[in-house]
């Protein structure tokens, strides 16, 4: 086949629209996917001027565009073409997106466009475009109202303290000086306000504690894991003792992370363990970490017991804040592992969890091994 005739069958075949139009923009020659593109027979279009193509209300901009472009006159790549719209025969406009490239013949100068239909695509982007600031907006609203939620928890709590001291100093000095003067059954009213009270302060701490996760941070740093958990470790060294556990800890890595809230994570699974033994078998808590499944920026770290377990239904309800599934039988708020999801979740990971009941339970948190940015907040006083 000889080059004329390739250049023919190209100019015949090809799925984008072509026009050939000389200096005047005046439309020469004409393919046929552009006859089908625009509505139009080929000897419609031969002679009229190029604007027969463009908007109205574009039509003017568009020659002094032309004019511009015949002074000099350039290749425009596709891809880096103009985004418009054209015309119809019917009068109905489209998005196309439009490649110059000029040409000189016999001493004349003509410009071929290259047109593609982009109604698709365009409207696929616009819809992109929209779900994404709705997104943004949608996330914009969620963390005020995260911000919101967080600060009338800290409030809440907060105003519920001195009340709170009041009714333990109160029932305190009651217990202490007049305890002996009521009666059995007023012994007991007395005992389960103070109980109570304890209870209520133990809530309003946790609930405090959750709420500043995300209100007083301080600057992430890398830290070593296994200093952070023999600090924890000697922290509750009473309760470990007194329940005779057995705490077995392998070597753990150094990750870029917020000091507190390591300590807080392991101090939260480790009682948790602690607290969900079983009463006829001594307890052993096992602390090590694996490469995580999500590559080499991450680490799991795993917290497994061989205390009461649970059923594995209730795997997300455990996460969840004040959720509590042995009732009254154990002392909590059910804060605890929800704080734990939050510190995982604040360190671009998370904590999944495998349990049986009778057989232990077994936490994995996976967490990032270096932080994207390194986050400071102002602390919040808590000197009221």
């Amino acid at each position: 086949m000889e080059g004329k005739e390739v250049i023919e069958a190209l100019f015949l075949h090809a799925t984008e629209g072509i026009l050939v139009a000389n200096k005047s923009g005046e439309i020469i020659q004409i393919n046929p996917s552009a006859e089908k593109m625009f509505g139009y027979e080929k000897d419609e279009l031969l002679g009229q001027k190029i604007e027969v193509l463009v908007p109205q209300s574009i039509a003017h901009a568009h020659t002094m565009h032309r004019g511009g472009f015949n002074k000099n006159p350039h290749p425009r790549k596709m891809g880096s073409g103009m985004n418009l719209f054209a015309k119809r025969k019917d009068s109905s406009e489209f998005a196309v997106e439009i490649s110059l490239s000029p040409y000189t013949q016999n001493g004349e100068h003509f410009v071929v466009a290259f047109i593609i239909d982009i109604t698709i695509r365009k409207g696929i982007e616009d819809d992109i475009r929209k779900k994404k600031e709705e997104l943004e907006l949608l996330t914009e609203h969620l963390k005020e109202s995260n911000k919101e939620l967080e600060n009338f928890a800290y409030i809440s709590s907060h105003d519920l303290q001195e009340p709170l001291r009041k009714i333990q100093a109160f029932g305190d000095r009651l217990k202490s000086t007049d305890r002996e003067n009521f009666s059995e059954q007023g012994k007991d009213y007395l005992d389960r306000i103070l109980n109570a009270a304890a209870r209520m302060q133990n809530l309003i701490n946790d609930l405090l504690a959750f709420s500043r996760l995300s209100t007083r941070v301080q600057a992430f740093s890398s830290i070593d894991l296994n200093k952070v958990l023999r600090e924890v470790l000697s922290d509750m060294e009473v309760t470990i003792e007194k329940t005779g556990t057995i705490i077995k800890a392998e070597e753990l890595p150094s990750i870029v992370a917020e000091p507190t809230q390591m300590r807080q994570l392991f101090q939260n699974l480790i009682s948790n363990a602690v607290k969900f033994r079983k009463e006829d078998e001594q307890a052993v808590v096992k602390i090590y970490s694996k490469p995580s499944n999500l590559g080499k920026d991450f680490i799991d770290i795993f917290v497994e017991d061989n205390g009461i377990g649970f059923e594995e239904k209730y795997i997300d309800k455990i996460f969840t804040i004040f959720q509590r599934l042995e009732g009254k039988k154990y002392e909590g708020s059910g804060i605890g592992l929800a704080i734990c999801r939050k510190i995982a979740l604040f360190h671009g990971g998370n904590i999944m969890v495998s349990s049986k009941p009778g057989v232990g339970s077994r936490f994995v948190v996976t967490l990032a091994i270096k932080q994207k940015r390194n986050m400071m907040t102002q602390p919040i006083d808590e000197t009221n």
